[in-house]
């Protein structure tokens, strides 16, 4: 069930923002990896794994800093494009 988070400015969307697991379990302590992915919305597992930027999880701590840490995640995708 992946996450979708709009950022915006006042009605202004500015991006939007997708976070699949792709590998894991569902267990408080388990450390997942999960793919962060800005833009259009992946359909299919192929496009999650060639646009998606990786990260690790440990799915207890929650849907809040799981999106703190994939947007750290993308933060150096995009530093290194600058």
């Amino acid at each position: 069930m992946p996450l979708h988070i709009d950022i915006k400015v006042n009605d202004s969307l500015l991006s939007t923002l997708h976070i699949g697991r792709f590998s894991g379990g569902t267990g408080a302590d388990d450390n997942n990896v999960y793919l962060i992915v800005d833009g259009k919305e992946p359909t299919n597992l192929d496009d999650w794994v060639m646009r998606g930027t990786e990260f690790k999880h440990r799915y207890g701590d929650g849907a809040e800093i799981c999106v703190m840490k994939g947007i750290q995640a993308l933060s150096g995708k995009w530093y290194n494009k600058l």
